[in-house]
Order: structure tokens, then C-alpha cells, then sequence
């Protein structure tokens, strides 16, 4: 043990002995230097001013003594002495009958004497027979101590009861130190080292995501958020627009992790609009296509209503939070009846106006309380023609139309939903190619197939047709009036059941029988070689003409029922294979292969004859590969 030890050691023992019988004079907090206009005028011996300590304290009978001396006398009032002393001075001991000297090296209390200057101390005088000297010494030695919840001043030695204390050590950044600790003759030396405060994981989320967090008034973006964070109690504010913010809240981030969800309360509105199905409906300008229960922010709100041949109306309202205002703003319009009768007496009917409006209806309609004006109807069955007429309805009037659809003639074509069919009447036709057929292949055996009446395309499914309903072209020749192609009998069947949905049409691939039907122009047997011509240049294109490319639908010569391109251009998908003496063939429901026919820009003309077969698996795609689709009467 090194010497100082061992006279501390002594100090103490001394200490502890002596406070067991001692009344102690004792300094209460720190010395603090007087700001006061009237400076310490007293001189000294040698003619140098004094400076000056104020000695504050519930006792009085106290008496003073300096290694200088005491200037001149002392101030004595109640409670408050004044005593004078050299500015050089550097201790001052103060006596007091049945009290232990205090005796005050001055610059242990912070106390730099100067000339003209005053300091205060304060001065409390207590039997310590049940205190004890006791050190408390603490890393890092800026830290905050508290003994009984009471913040005390850093020095070392503190004067503490005997018995149990509580004391708390804290600084920020460090894990704070809580005990409880037992003062008696053996126990007056503690020490303690703070631990550095190490973050903890925070994850904070809000419902709904994308919320704006806000710690202590630092922005750490966006929910969900995963940080690490000191621990402590901070204010927390969430923000989303759209939502009731979060404020003036706490939240404790805890040693370790901490996991906090909040949930936002949306500050909204709710706004329906009652009107004209007809009418178009603006919401601060801004066009709403389903008015019920319109969701808005709390604010005025400016509604206007739209409606040809209508004045435009207009109305404001103050929407607030948790609303639910509905509003009925229907225009004034005049109005009209239209009356149709059609046979066959199922027929579709559909009417559209020349502002927009469009009625639709089956069999024998009265369209009551439509707009005025002039309307186009159109009037469509399986099996007939299409028809189309325009009427004009006047204000109160009823104005009627009878409209007869009529059977379609073999070969006339017709527009349906934008695509170009042609009628063939059914009838028994020998498919397949003479014996004597040049190039003629095994499989094309000639026999005997009837089918009933269908429509089928004036020409092959265009890119454009395709992307209408599909969103995409996945072609490899581009070009809106280029035959789709690099799309596989399975993609095929989706376009099908699209088109089917969006107009209510029966639409399929042609059977393999179809197609060489339609290909000999409906005839009872093939009178030309290729699709209309003997002469293949006339009517395909293929590989001696194409270029190696598509070719625009529609530019050879169509065949005897008018029909384009079902030799060369592109292999066609059938739906089917056909084989043997048949009624309405429809080939296997299920298997492995799908038949394609007709030729292609990449062909040698004879796989570009009427009666060639070709075989492609269902999920197969080239660029020579499209198809063209039939229509059920």
C-alpha cells in the first residue's frame, strides 16, 4: 500500500472517531461572488483594497481568524456577517463555541479572492454524532448525484447519516447507476463507473404505411421505420396526408428493442351525388365516375354536373370530417320515347344517341325519357343480317320503328365488334385432294363432310384487332393491318374467351372441316388449287413473293366467297383435326395436336394448297403462325 493510501486510511479513522462525539460547522452548497453595486471599500495595512466574505448562517457567536489577519472589524448583523480580508488571503477559519473549528481553504470552494470583491457562504451548524464522513467517488466525475432523491455537489465527501440511503448517478449517453446503500462504521467509501448507454433497436410501423415520423423533432422518414436509437422518453408526431396526425405523445425507448405501432384515423368525408345516369359529375373540377360515397378531405367542396343538351348546375358545400351529405342535383333535359318493334322477335337491339347515351335491350323496347335528338340504332340476331336505322325523338313525343332483319346470302360479309365475317352457307363437300393432285400428301384422303351454316373471317386476325383486346402485340413483323403472329393455339383460346366477354358473341377457331370448306369457296369440290386461283401469285403470298415477311390482309385476290389470304401470308390455327365421312366434325376434345393450315410467306406454294395439313403443338408460336376466327348463327 503506497503511503498516501495509508494516511488516508488514518485521515478517515481519525474522522469517523471524532464525529462520534463533535458538533461540525458545515458550508451549505456553494460559495457563490456577489454582483453588487457598492464594492468593498475597506484598505488593508499597506494601503491595498480589501476583499470581503459574507458568512450567512441561522447561528450567530461566530469569530474568525486568517494567516494575514482579520481588516479591521467585523460587520456583525443578524444572520449575516461581513468579514474583511487581504485580496491575498487563502484560508479563513470560523469558530463557534461547542463546534469544531471550520477551518476553509478557499480555494477548495471555488472561493479567488480579489480586491473590492465579495463572496457569500452559507454556514449551518448540527450535531453530527449520528453522521459520518462518507466519499462517493463515481467515473465519470461530471456525472449528476442524487442521495435521497436530493442532487448534492460533486465533492468526494459528503456528511450522511447512518442507516440506508438511496442514491442515483446519472449523465447522458451512460446507463444511469440506482442503489441503495448502508452507512456505518464500515461502510463510508463507495465508488461506481457509469456503463456507456448503448442504443437500442426501435421499429416503429403505422396503419396504414407511409406515415411521416417525427422523434424529438427529428424526421426519420417514412413508415415502417427500423433504427437504432439512444433510450429515453421522446415526443413522437406522425403525419400522412389524408389522416388525423399524431401528436403530443410519448414514447419510451427502452433498453434492448422497442416495437411501437400506431394506427391513423383517416380525415375524411363522404360525399354522394345523386343525378342523371347520363350526367357527368365534377368534383372540384375533377370528372368522378361512381358518386356514391365520394371520399374527400374535410373542405368546401365544388360540385358541378354536366349533361348534353342540359344546363350545367352547380353547387358548394362545406364537407367536414366524419360527414356523410348526399345531394340530389339531376338537369333539367327535354325528353322524349322511342318505340321499337323487331323481328325475329329475340333480336339485340342497341341504341345510341348523338350525345353519347346508349340503351340496349332484347326483343321489342320502349326506351322511355330519353334526350332528345337523333339516335342511331342498331338491331343484330344469330343467323340474320344486321341492321341499322336512325330516329329522331322529339320533346314529349313517341316516335316508333319497326325494323326486319333478313337470313344472309353465301359470301355477302358483315361487320361485327370491328371485325369482317362472311357468310357460308352449310352444305356436304368432299374434303381433302384428288388422287391425282400434284404434291398431294398421305394424310389428305378425300371424304365426305357436311356442316351447317357459319361465319368466318374476311381475313386474318390483325395486330391491331389482337392488341384492341389483349393490351399487347407480341408479333415479330409489326404493323396494325399485319396478320397477328407468334401467338400459340393455348393464347388464342384467351383472346377468344376476351372477345367473348366483351361482346357476347359466340366466336371460336374454325374447325379443320370449316376452313377447307370456306377455302374451296363452299363449293362440292375444289375447283382451284390454292384459295381462288390456280395461279398462286393471284391470290398468296409465299416464298418466291413475300420477301420473307408478312403482308398487309386484304392485298391478293380474294376467292369465290370473298374471302382473303387463306393461302400463304400465315398459317391459320384450326380448332381441330378432321378425319373420315362426318356430320359437323369437331375432331378430339382433348390431345396433344392442334392443326394449322394454309401456307405462309416462308412456304414453297404447294404447303399452300387448299387441301395441305400442317401439325403444331397447342403452346407453339412461330412468326409464320396467326390464325382467323369463325362465328356460330
Amino acid at each position: 500500500m503506497k503511503k498516501t493510501n495509508i494516511f488516508f486510511l488514518l485521515i478517515f479513522g481519525f474522522l469517523v472517531t471524532n464525529a462520534q462525539v463533535t458538533n461540525e460547522l458545515n458550508i451549505i452548497g456553494k460559495a457563490k461572488k456577489l454582483d453588487t453595486g457598492e464594492m468593498v471599500a475597506r484598505r488593508d495595512a499597506n494601503g491595498n483594497y480589501c476583499a470581503a466574505i459574507q458568512v450567512v448562517s441561522n447561528q450567530d457567536g461566530f469569530t474568525y481568524d486568517s494567516f494575514d489577519g482579520i481588516v479591521g472589524n467585523i460587520d456583525d448583523k443578524p444572520g449575516m456577517d461581513m468579514v474583511y480580508l487581504t485580496s491575498t488571503e487563502r484560508v479563513l477559519q470560523i469558530f463557534k463555541s461547542g463546534f469544531k473549528p471550520l477551518k476553509l481553504i478557499l480555494s477548495d470552494y471555488g472561493i479567488v479572492l480579489k480586491a473590492r470583491e465579495v463572496w457569500q457562504i452559507e454556514i449551518n451548524g448540527e450535531n453530527t454524532a449520528n453522521q459520518l464522513p462518507v466519499t462517493i467517488r463515481f467515473t465519470p466525475a461530471d456525472a449528476v448525484l442524487l442521495i435521497d432523491d436530493k442532487v448534492v455537489t460533486t465533492s468526494a465527501t459528503q456528511n450522511i447519516s447512518v442507516g440506508q440511503h438511496s442514491i442515483r448517478i446519472t449523465k447522458d449517453g451512460f446507463q444511469p447507476i440506482e442503489k441503495n446503500i448502508t452507512v456505518d462504521d464500515k461502510n463510508v467509501f463507495f465508488e461506481y463507473k457509469l456503463l456507456k448507454q448503448a442504443d437500442a433497436a426501435l421499429q416503429i410501423e403505422t396503419i396504414p404505411e407511409g406515415a411521416i415520423i417525427y422523434l424529438d423533432g427529428v424526421n426519420l422518414g417514412e413508415s415502417p421505420i427500423a433504427a437504432f436509437y439512444k433510450p429515453g422518453n421522446y415526443p413522437v408526431k406522425i403525419t400522412k396526408e389524408g389522416y388525423v396526425s399524431i401528436e403530443n405523445q410519448m414514447l419510451e425507448v427502452k433498453t434492448s428493442q422497442t416495437i411501437k405501432s400506431y394506427t391513423l384515423e383517416e380525415n375524411v368525408g363522404y360525399l354522394t351525388v345523386n343525378t342523371h345516369p347520363l350526367a357527368s359529375v365534377f368534383i372540384n373540377n375533377e370528372k368522378v365516375t361512381n358518386c356514391k360515397n365520394i371520399k374527400l378531405s374535410p373542405q368546401l367542396v365544388k360540385i358541378k354536373v354536366e349533361m348534353p343538351k342540359a344546363e350545367t348546375q352547380e353547387q358548394q358545400i362545406v364537407l367536414k370530417r366524419n360527414d356523410r351529405q348526399v345531394i340530389d342535383m339531376f338537369p333539367n333535359v327535354q325528353t322524349g320515347s322511342l318505340q321499337i318493334a323487331v323481328t325475329p322477335f329475340d333480336a339485340n337491339i342497341e341504341v345510341t344517341g348523338d350525345a353519347g347515351e346508349r340503351y340496349i335491350a332484347t326483343g321489342m323496347k320502349v326506351f322511355e325519357d330519353i334526350p332528345v335528338g337523333t339516335y342511331t340504332i342498331k338491331v343484330s340476331a344469330n343467323a340474320y343480317t344486321i341492321a341499322t336505322e336512325t330516329a329522331l325523338v322529339k320533346t314529349g313525343e313517341t316516335t316508333n320503328k319497326s325494323i326486319r332483319l333478313l337470313k344472309p346470302v353465301a359470301g355477302i360479309s358483315t361487320s361485327t365488334d370491328g371485325i369482317e365475317m362472311v357468310f357460308v352457307k352449310g352444305g356436304t363437300f368432299t374434303m381433302g385432294s384428288p388422287a391425282n393432285e400434284p404434291n398431294r400428301r398421305s394424310d389428305e384422303t378425300q371424304h365426305q363432310v357436311t356442316l351447317s351454316d357459319f361465319y368466318i373471317g374476311k381475313y386474318e386476325v390483325t395486330q391491331k384487332q389482337w392488341t384492341a383486346i389483349m393490351g399487347s402485340n407480341p408479333s415479330n413483323f409489326k404493323g396494325d393491318n399485319l396478320p397477328v403472329e407468334r401467338v400459340s393455339w393455348n393464347e388464342v383460346q384467351k383472346f377468344i374467351q376476351k372477345l367473348k366477354l366483351k361482346t357476347g358473341k359466340k366466336y371460336r377457331l374454325p374447325t379443320e372441316a370449316e376452313w377447307e370448306y370456306a377455302a374451296q369457296g363452299a363449293s362440292t369440290g375444289s375447283s382451284t388449287l390454292y384459295a381462288g386461283s390456280n395461279n398462286i401469285d393471284e391470290v398468296a403470298w409465299y416464298n418466291n413473293n413475300s420477301g420473307f415477311t408478312t403482308h398487309t390482309v386484304r392485298q391478293k385476290k380474294a376467292n369465290g366467297l370473298g374471302i382473303y389470304d387463306m393461302s400463304g401470308n400465315v398459317w391459320e390455327w384450326c380448332s381441330d383435326y378432321s378425319s373420315g365421312s362426318q356430320s359437323n366434325p369437331q375432331g378430339a376434345s382433348s390431345g396433344a395436336g392442334r392443326m394449322d393450315r394454309g401456307g405462309s410467306w416462308y412456304n414453297v406454294p404447294q404447303r399452300c394448297r387448299v387441301s395441305d395439313r400442317d401439325f403444331s403443338y397447342p403452346d407453339d408460336k412461330s412468326y409464320f403462325l396467326g390464325f382467323r376466327l369463325v362465328l356460330v348463327p
